[in-house]
């Protein structure tokens, strides 16, 4: 088998993954098939889909189901289609693309006695280059916002292509301090920053292709490309037998083309240190526990998929990893202690931390509740958020389906496409029934029935009554986008928007708030309420049981991952299946509004 870019990116990791993956010597030198190869990139495809549609305190997407997969596959290959589509308006040549991997470009070389493997998503082949495009499900929103509050270090050409400002030969200092700029591109060379990981991608393809032409003694210049959807693209609404027609908007087109020649070659020295690395950890196998660190990418979307097996170290409650801002490390005086240096230490829970080092107070009431057993509370803090709280109250939370592509006018790429809200109304403090209480509007399909959600939403929210949610960043955003999307109830989302109390701000906190309340800078910022069962998250699911009896536990939609994957499985079911279906993600966005009364009732109840 060859080692492929993406079994490079692993292997790379730590002599522990190369080990795990159980390499046979034997087959380094055959080549791998077309299938294990597309297996392969479908994975690491997904894994882009995810880093864009989920951030860090949403849904636990270290397994990925394969009703994911499925879900999110023709996505990807229709981003894939668009990008060859759409490279004749900036590429000259001829082009070789499909979402087939069979009739993609490949290279392969052998370096140290290895073979290495790649496929190209974009060959485009012209008198003066040879262009190799690289397509992402990611967006320029990662790369545009590297910079400052004004520009970015990347900049769009007289050809629509985007470059670095250097390689526009710019005067840096007329965009941005060099300070500034240096360290924003010193980004796009750290493989583990979002921006860098898909640039160090590029970096390993750059790295076989090269190997390859130089040892066929060809002599070409061969430039490279990301292509990924532009951030601001808006969806204008036009459809062809039922499928959006992504035509060129305002001068902008769906897929944007980014240069990343020469920050490539910054990288080339390290991919090739690091192809030596992979075959010393190929030839020795070693299989021992090694060091954890940064390069594990725990509980991340592109992390190692043996985390189970070498952070098993970690205790399943109360790990070091649960104390808030432990990537911050922690600090004596002006001796800091980074987190996984004090893991490789053996100090692997909460109560292995020396309290001389746990320099946030957030940290040491943690472990003082670990100890003691006990919740940390403040009572105080808590009555007078309540206080804030007026009746009646509208509970309410959204469901979406962040599709990579826009599937609705004026939606841009991985817009949070509301598809279904729940509402219940609090009347009067503790008076409200899970079912009696309970309003909501579930699409029946995937035609845009958002009007109609926005429309029975507004009839029954009024525009002076309290809305609460939890983590209200979501909601108030999705309000907004909805506003400007239909124009004829601006005004009233807005007034909604602006009723929008955050339940977080009672159970967590909200500095402003507080300060706000008559409270010291310090006191504001502390949470209000903790308990060991929590593990340092703050998230529904973990504070609902220390309220209620409710549960998601055996529920057949349990998650926000589930509802998505639900949703998206409508067109697909069988009357009765569908029917079943549609009760079961009508039952679970109904337990989510239904588990924030819930909240807030045990929160009254315990500060009486």
């Amino acid at each position: 088998m060859a080692i492929t870019k993406t079994k490079f990116i692993n292997y790379s990791r730590c002599p522990r993954y190369v080990a795990l993956d159980d390499l046979k010597k034997e087959k380094l030198d055959s080549m791998i098939s077309i299938e294990e190869y597309k297996k392969e990139e479908e994975m690491e495809h997904i894994i882009e889909l995810l880093c864009n549609m989920f951030d860090d305190n949403g849904n636990d997407l270290i397994d990925v189901k394969n009703e994911h997969l499925e879900t999110m596959m023709p996505y990807y290959n229709k981003v894939e289609i668009l990008a060859g589509e759409l490279a004749p308006k900036y590429f000259k040549g001829s082009f070789r693309f499909s979402k087939s991997t069979y009739n993609q470009e490949s290279f392969d070389a052998i370096i140290n006695n290895i073979r290495y493997l790649c496929y190209v998503d974009i060959y485009n082949k012209n008198e003066n280059n040879i262009n190799i495009i690289e397509v992402k499900a990611t967006t320029t929103k990662k790369y545009l916002d590297l910079g400052n509050k004004d520009n970015s270090i990347f900049k769009k050409g007289n050809d629509g292509i985007y470059y670095l400002l250097e390689d526009l030969n710019l005067n840096i200092e007329d965009f941005m301090p060099l300070k500034v700029y240096e360290r924003n591109r010193a980004k796009l060379l750290d493989r583990y920053t979002v921006s860098g990981h898909y640039i160090y991608d590029v970096a390993v393809q750059r790295f076989i292709i090269e190997n390859d032409l130089r040892s066929h003694n060809e002599n070409k210049n061969v430039k490279y490309y990301l292509a990924v959807l532009n951030s601001d693209y808006v969806f204008d609404g036009k459809y062809e037998n039922g499928e959006p027609i992504y035509n060129t908007i305002n001068g902008e087109d769906i897929i944007a083309y980014i240069d990343v020649t020469s920050i490539t070659k910054d990288l080339l020295d390290k991919v090739y240190l690091d192809s030596q690395r992979i075959k010393k950890y190929i030839d020795e196998l070693d299989g021992s526990r090694v060091n954890l660190g940064k390069y594990c990418e725990y509980k991340n979307t592109v992390s190692c998929k043996f985390c189970k097996i070498c952070f098993n170290v970690l205790p399943e409650k109360h790990s070091i990893l649960n104390y808030i801002d432990n990537h911050h490390g922690f600090k004596d005086g002006k001796l800091k202690y980074d987190t996984y240096d004090l893991i490789n230490s053996g100090k692997v829970g909460m109560l292995d931390i020396p309290d001389n080092i746990l320099n946030r107070e957030k940290n040491r009431i943690q472990k003082e509740c670990v100890v003691s057993g006990k919740s940390y509370i403040n009572k105080k803090k808590i009555r007078d958020g309540l206080k804030q709280i007026t009746y009646p109250l509208y509970h309410l939370d959204f469901e979406t389906f962040p599709c990579p592509l826009p599937r609705y006018k004026g939606e841009r790429p991985y817009t949070q496409s509301v598809f279904q809200f729940s509402l219940h109304v609090e009347e009067k403090p503790g008076k409200c029934d899970l079912e009696k209480n309970h309003y909501g509007y579930l699409a029946p399909d995937h035609l845009d029935h958002r009007l109609d959600l926005v429309k029975y939403m507004c009839e029954l929210i009024p525009s002076d009554k309290m809305v609460l949610v939890y983590n209200d960043s979501f909601e108030k955003t999705r309000l907004k986008e909805l506003a400007y999307i239909f124009p004829e109830y601006k005004d009233k989302l807005f007034k909604i928007r602006n009723n929008v109390f955050d339940l977080m701000n009672i159970v967590k906190t909200k500095s402003s708030l507080y300060e706000s309340l008559g409270y010291s800078k310090e006191e504001a910022k502390m949470f209000n309420y903790y308990h060991p069962d929590m593990d340092g998250s703050f998230s529904i699911k973990k504070v609902l049981p220390l309220f209620s009896n409710l549960t998601y536990k055996g529920m057949e939609v349990g998650n926000g991952v589930e509802a998505m994957i639900t949703y998206a499985s409508f067109p697909k079911l069988l009357p009765l299946d569908y029917k079943h279906k549609y009760q079961k993600l009508v039952e679970y966005c109904r337990q989510d509004t239904y588990a924030m009364f819930a909240v807030l009732d045990g929160l009254r109840k315990t500060v009486k």
